[in-house]
């Protein structure tokens, strides 16, 4: 039987948090993905480690008993670890960041091949793609996954995956019947893009191809940033159109679906994919080749 370090590490923070929503902000990632490694990790085991109910979350005997034998590996992992960098002097690890504005079943696949990197690695999710590019500027990231288009010339990228266009809408909505649309259909709908609200750039581009193909009428569903859900609630109670990317496995994927919404791609020949992308400053790499041979195993590893 293999058991995962990391998938370790999510065990005992959500033994902890009790609450997988505390647990993925305390590690950095996204509920979905940190539920989904604990799920592997109870295959792995043989058995479930919690017990979940819409109230509260509660370890199982088999998670009760694990946990104190999980956290001495871990802290014998982080001292072998730490014997190896004294006896070695290992350079700083490779820091990595994503926007976790891309999808989230694509955030956990980019987190498992960071993992698998023969490098020392930190992995974070800063925010928005105009956060990660900005850390990426400073210095403060090696490599961040973000959204194109970007703006700041000082980045080389490598694009990983490119995802259609889709709207959601209300199960009930006209546009449901359709299982593909054209761009143009949403000429006189209310449109929501507040998923583009956290980076500048990626919203006005946005904001300016709706308007060349006669989309205008642009509002807002969402506070501030807003979340998902909040977005949903709007979309549903004011009939709205969301328009977002077709990733049905990701969470948004999963909070606009059926019975309460459908999700429909977009005619691609009317609306161009949204590309995301591994990033890095060139100027900024102490061994700019290093850093690029990360990225195309990485780029390998996510496809």
């Amino acid at each position: 039987m293999q058991v995962d370090f990391t998938r370790l590490r999510y065990f005992v923070a959500v033994a902890e948090e009790l609450h997988f929503k505390r647990a993925a902000d305390r590690l950095m990632i996204t509920p979905p993905p940190l539920s989904k490694q604990i799920k592997l990790l109870e295959r792995e085991l043989g058995g479930p480690l919690f017990e979940r109910d819409y109230h509260r979350v509660q370890l199982t005997p088999l998670g009760a008993e694990l946990l104190g034998p999980a956290r001495d590996i871990l802290r014998r992992v982080e001292d072998l670890k730490a014997t190896a960098a004294r006896i070695t002097k290992t350079a700083k690890p490779v820091r990595i960041g994503a926007t976790a504005y891309a999808p989230s079943d694509f955030l956990a696949r980019l987190e498992t091949a960071v993992a698998g990197l023969p490098a020392a690695a930190e992995f974070s999710l800063p925010g928005s793609a105009a956060e990660v590019t900005a850390k990426l500027v400073s210095g403060h990231l090696d490599i961040g996954l973000i959204h194109l288009p970007s703006s700041d010339k000082r980045l080389r990228h490598r694009v990983v995956a490119t995802y259609p266009g889709a709207i959601a809408v209300r199960f009930d909505d006209p546009l449901a019947t359709a299982d593909c649309i054209t761009i143009e259909a949403l000429r006189d709908r209310d449109v929501v893009i507040d998923f583009a609200r956290p980076n500048p750039v990626v919203l006005a581009g946005l904001a300016r191809g709706l308007a060349a193909r006669g989309v205008t009428r642009i509002v807002r569903a969402t506070k501030d940033l807003g979340g998902e859900l909040e977005m949903a609630t709007q979309v549903f109670n004011r009939h709205l159109v969301a328009l977002v990317t077709y990733a049905p496995a990701s969470a948004i994927g999963r909070i606009f679906s059926p019975p309460e919404f459908k999700l429909i791609p977009i005619d691609e020949s009317t609306w161009a994919p949204a590309r995301i992308a591994l990033a890095w400053v060139p100027d900024r790499a102490e061994e700019p080749d290093v850093i690029e041979a990360l990225v195309e195993r990485i780029a390998d590893h996510v496809r």
